[in-house]
């Protein structure tokens, strides 16, 4: 069960990384349906998981709970939460005011709009209490569905950076996107 919700929107709530959601973000990781997408060959343990976080003060468990999926007006309680993915902030560079961003929701859960909320969210933190300046994020090029996510949420594709990740046995292209604090808050 996720801990307390740090934000909540109308579906979707962020929630810190705890000790009980490490076997979840193990499973995304090395889950290959996700794994790839995110550019990823590494083969992660629970302690793995649980030492990449440790001190990531920006990486949230996306839930959902059942009575705000459906449309109803009422909030579930912390104990019908389901984790359905993760967003976060991986790569911060202080000095700058900037990271790269990563999503993922796990495969059943996907086409539910989840990532675009979640990440709304995590925006309106990052920008508006936080002071980040800009938020980047990679997508390899076959990755249209998250392409798609950042476009809608206003990002910029930024460039190509060519033969940049192994996936699916080939080298592929990543494209870069990138979002600036003022055209977020003013948007």
């Amino acid at each position: 069960m996720p801990g307390p919700a740090f934000a909540e929107g109308d579906t979707v709530s962020l929630h810190p990384i705890e000790d009980d959601d490490h076997e979840f973000v193990q499973y995304g990781q090395n889950h290959p349906d996700l794994r790839r997408p995110l550019g990823s060959t590494t083969i992660r343990s629970v302690d793995d998981v649980a030492e990449m976080v440790e001190d990531d003060k920006y990486r949230f468990v996306v839930c959902v709970d059942d009575v705000a999926a459906s449309g109803e007006s009422e909030r579930a309680d912390a104990d019908d939460r389901e984790r359905v993915g993760v967003v976060g902030l991986p790569w911060v560079f202080d000095d700058q005011q900037s990271g790269f961003l990563m999503y993922w929701v796990a495969p059943d859960h996907q086409g539910n709009g989840y990532v675009t909320e979640a990440t709304e969210l995590l925006l309106d933190y990052l920008f508006g209490e936080c002071g980040f300046h800009k938020i980047s994020a990679f997508v390899l090029e076959s990755n249209d569905a998250s392409a798609a996510v950042l476009e809608k949420l206003g990002f910029v594709r930024e460039g190509t950076l060519r033969g940049e990740s192994f996936s699916g046995g080939e080298w592929v292209d990543n494209y870069r996107y990138g979002l600036l604090a003022d055209e977020w808050l003013d948007g």
